[in-house]
This record gives structure tokens, C-alpha cells and sequence, in this order.
């Protein structure tokens, strides 16, 4: 029986998913596999070199710590060259990839202490691609590629952009990597009164709406298969730049996930017997989605 825990794309949000994964991991809930989206597959593949309790309580803290600057640099200049068509995207990946390398402490996703696997979307065909192997820095930066925000990533002759458009719940996925249990911790806010305010702010908040509108399918297919569903806080969603409020979102999403666990997972804690005409195996989720999808 093979337990995944599967992280959605979701930004800034990213800090309510090391809330989730560091209440389950204290009830004694551990998967054997990883599978992650966009920042959900920098989670994800962080967890899988850390297994176990203390590497999802370092995740939290990291989290705690990390501060805009450390994600994201913009640079007008930057922008304007690629409003220009002289780049191919309006924001640097460079401050990203210092961030994947200062929290993934191997070289190819393949070292990681537990399996992990990421989802990154063709840029041409609009598939979904899971990646179980590769250098960790492309593989990452891929994952989390919003066209025309961030640069797109070659891999393996391919064209790779955010996986969130393709695949923001890739419970899917992860059943055709073997999963039989599934945990889907995705980051769900409270809806917004306003656009967020500036042009890039806007066109992520787009590109969030867009895979939310496409994720409606995966997460019904999910539901449908699912044994117990965990209602979200949905908490406000900050601007999409606004890092400062992790520690909030981090413990929101530790109590809640706590209080599920309180009210009682299901009988069984796996499920039922499947037999070979019934099914993909079944999931369950903490669901946490639909914040501004940029990592």
C-alpha cells in the first residue's frame, strides 16, 4: 500500500501546505512518495530530502523566514525588455533558482532521500509532464515557469512551463506512479473583494484563475474517489508578492488539518480493497487551492 502526498501549485500560499503535511506528520501519517505542482513540487521535493516529522517542521520554519526578496526580483528593466519581445519573460528566474539551491540539498531530483515527482506542462502541447529525474535546479524552475512571467525550461529537448496549468492537482498522477493513498494538500483561500493591484500582480492572478478553472476537473475526479474530504479555513490570500504573512497561513492550516485529524480519519486508514475492474485506487484530501500560483 503506497501512501503519496500530493502538493498543489499556490505561490506565496505555499507556507499552508507546511502547515498541513507537519499536523499529518504528527499524527503519524507519512507517505512513501511525493507529488508536487509548481511550488507544491518545491515542497514537495524539500520534504523528500527531509522525510519524517523534523523536515516537515524545518519546511514550516523556512517558510517562516523567507522574505520576497529571496523568491522574486523584479527589476523594471528586466520587464520593459521583456514587454520588448527582447527576453521571454518579464521577471528573472535567477533569485528562484538560488532559493531551490539553497533548500534542496541535492544536485538531481532522483537523489532525494524518498521518491518525488514534479509536474511541469509542455509548452507547446499543453500536456502535463511528470518528471522523476533530472537536474534539480531545471526540473524546479520548470515546474513553477508562468508563461511570459518566468523563462521557460529545456528538458530533454522540451519546452517546459508552470505545471499548475496542466495538472494544479496532480492526484492523477501520482496514482499512475503507484500511489494507493493519497493526500491532496492544496492552498484554497477565501475569494478576493479586488484584483490585486499593479500589471504583473494582475497577470498572476490570471494565470491562478485559469488553472483553477482547469483544476475544477481533476479535483471532482478526485472527490469522486475520495473517502473523506477535509472542508478548507480558506483563509484571505494575500497580495501574490506578500511573503510576510507565512506564519499565519503556516499555522491556519495546522490547526485545521489538527482538527480534522481530531474529528477522526476514516475507520480504515487505507482503502478498501480494490480489485482489478474497479478502479484507480482512492484518495483523500486536504484541500488548500486557488491562491495566486507563482513560486
Amino acid at each position: 500500500m503506497t501512501t503519496a502526498f500530493v502538493l498543489s501549485g499556490g505561490g506565496n500560499l505555499g507556507a499552508m501546505q507546511a502547515g498541513s503535511v507537519a499536523a499529518l506528520m504528527e499524527a503519524g501519517i507519512e507517505p512513501e512518495i511525493f507529488v508536487g505542482a509548481s511550488v507544491g513540487a518545491l515542497n514537495a521535493a524539500f520534504l523528500a530530502c527531509r522525510p519524517g516529522l523534523d523536515g516537515a517542521q524545518a519546511l514550516r520554519a523556512a517558510w517562516e523566514r523567507l522574505r520576497r526578496e529571496e523568491a522574486i526580483q523584479l527589476s523594471p528593466m528586466h520587464a520593459v525588455l521583456g514587454f520588448l519581445g527582447l527576453r521571454d519573460c518579464l521577471i528573472s528566474a535567477r533569485r528562484l533558482r538560488r532559493l531551490i539551491q539553497r533548500w534542496i540539498p541535492v544536485q538531481r531530483l532522483e537523489e532525494t532521500t524518498r521518491p518525488v515527482a514534479a509536474v511541469a506542462t509542455d509548452a507547446l502541447s499543453g500536456e502535463a509532464v511528470i518528471l522523476e529525474r533530472g537536474p534539480i535546479l531545471d526540473v524546479l524552475a520548470a515546474s513553477a515557469a508562468i508563461p511570459g512571467l518566468f523563462p521557460p525550461v529545456k528538458i530533454d529537448g522540451g519546452w517546459l512551463i508552470d505545471g499548475s496549468l496542466s495538472a494544479n492537482h496532480p492526484v492523477l498522477q501520482a496514482q499512475d506512479l503507484g500511489a494507493h493513498e493519497i493526500y491532496l494538500i492544496a492552498t484554497t483561500t477565501a475569494a478576493r473583494l479586488a484584483p490585486p493591484r499593479g500589471a504583473v500582480a494582475i497577470a498572476m492572478n490570471s494565470v491562478s484563475l485559469m488553472s483553477a478553472q482547469a483544476s475544477r476537473v481533476h479535483v471532482a475526479e478526485a472527490q469522486r474517489r475520495a473517502r473523506d474530504l477535509v472542508p478548507t479555513g480558506e483563509p484571505p490570500a494575500p497580495g501574490p508578492f506578500d511573503y510576510g504573512q507565512s506564519a499565519v497561513l503556516a499555522e491556519s492550516s495546522y490547526r485545521r488539518t489538527q482538527r480534522w485529524l481530531d474529528e477522526g480519519l476514516p475507520a480504515s486508514t487505507g482503502p478498501d480493497p480494490i480489485d482489478s475492474d474497479a478502479g484507480p485506487p482512492k484518495s483523500q484530501a486536504v484541500e488548500r487551492e486557488g491562491g495566486p500560483v507563482v513560486s
